[in-house]
């Protein structure tokens, strides 16, 4: 099983970061990338695939994974590790008022403490 770098990917601005920033720690790191579709997406992981496909340069090797159907995106995510065979997990968060993280809780929080890998959490860009 090759190594890879692992990113969790949904249509939004967050995850267009994170599939950015795997890339190039794939790249930095000459390992595979490995994007887990995680949006509601019903199209069968074409969407990511053309994100993957649109990045620039593009990865030499990707492998567009879907989260199995109905399961939670953060279990789905952990449980992709050792498949895998992450040796990094990318996310994307947004940022949250402390009360909105107390009450809706923090998907990234939930992947950093549950990975047995290092995780890195890249945030969107401000749009103009």
């Amino acid at each position: 099983m090759a190594v890879t770098v692992l990113v969790g990917w949904s249509g939004t601005d967050e995850g267009a970061a994170a599939l950015e920033r795997g890339a190039a720690e794939a790249r930095l790191r000459d390992l595979p990338l490995a994007v887990l579709d995680l949006s509601e997406r019903d199209d069968h992981g074409e969407a990511a695939r053309r994100a993957v496909a649109a990045l620039d340069p593009a990865p030499p090797s990707a492998q567009v994974l879907r989260r199995p159907e109905h399961q939670d995106p953060v279990d789905a995510l952990l449980d992709a590790v050792p498949g895998a065979g992450a040796e990094l997990v990318v996310v994307g968060t947004r940022r949250r008022s402390p009360v909105g993280k107390f009450l809706l809780g923090s998907t990234a929080q939930r992947i950093v403490l549950g990975a047995d890998v290092p995780v890195l959490v890249v945030k969107a860009g401000r749009r103009a």
